[in-house]
């Protein structure tokens, strides 16, 4: 008899015991819900904000041999009666100076004639216009590469036997040259521009922040002029070796500048 009581005893534990455990798996969280809880989020940094602006300037400069020559020669034809007669004459040197660069194996493609003049020529003497004839002047450019230099003197010597002489000689940079150097200094005068920036604003116990304008339109190169003539109206004639420059001509170093203003944050 007491056995029998004892089972029903034994069952109700056992059920109340489940609905525990049953009540219990339902109140704790899955696996992935756990991964879904959102993480506290982590402090934001505050970025340092710009409080004012430095201004500086950046430079750059290089020396370099060229790789261009350009010899201007000229040719003066003169007669005191005619401006034909001027005009045949100057022809006449001009055909021959050409003859002779030619025989130097000049290209003919590097041979050009850049202005041609032909006009009455006046002088003042004693405060009145004297009348000194007429004249025709062309003026022919002969370019050389770097690897041709060596032939400037033997032009310079075959136009003056020719009865031509030299207006000038410029020594010059190729564009292909000029652009790449300038873009090299270009470069340098950027970092040139920083390394100040950063030296004023560190120097005053702040932190040099991101560029807001650069100005890069600063460029500096001239060609260098070797020897530059004139021409005395009282000395033309019909033979101009007298006024021929040295036939020895050498390069002159040419120096190319870049500038740049650049604006930059101070944080």
């Amino acid at each position: 008899m007491n056995k029998i009581k004892k089972i029903p005893m034994l069952l109700a534990c056992l059920l109340l015991i489940s609905s525990i455990a049953v009540v219990s798996l339902a109140v704790m969280p899955s696996k992935a819900e756990e991964a879904s809880v959102p993480e506290e989020p982590d402090e934001e940094i505050e970025e340092p904000e710009a409080h004012g602006t430095v201004s500086v300037s950046g430079s750059a400069s290089i020396e370099c041999g060229p790789d261009r020559m350009s010899i201007f020669l000229k040719v003066v034809g003169k007669d005191l009666e005619s401006l034909v007669n001027a005009r045949d004459k100057a022809a006449a040197i001009l055909d021959t100076t050409l003859k002779a660069i030619k025989k130097l194996n000049v290209p003919e493609e590097d041979i050009e004639t850049t202005s041609y003049s032909l006009e009455p020529v006046y002088e003042w003497e004693n405060s009145k216009k004297v009348f000194r004839g007429y004249f025709a002047t062309v003026t022919v450019k002969v370019s050389l590469k770097e690897e041709d230099f060596s032939k400037a003197g033997k032009i310079i010597d075959a136009s003056a036997d020719a009865g031509s002489f030299v207006d000038s000689i410029q020594f010059e940079l190729s564009r292909e040259k000029r652009e790449e150097i300038k873009l090299e200094l270009f470069a340098d005068a950027a970092k040139d521009a920083k390394l100040k920036a950063e030296t004023i604003v560190n120097a005053i116990g702040d932190t040099l922040g991101n560029v807001k304008s650069i100005n890069a339109n600063n460029y500096g190169y001239s060609p260098f002029y070797y020897y530059e003539g004139s021409l005395d109206l009282k000395a033309v004639n019909l033979t101009y070796a007298d006024s021929a420059p040295p036939t020895t001509i050498l390069p002159s170093d040419l120096t190319i500048t870049v500038n740049i203003n650049a604006v930059f944050e101070i944080m």
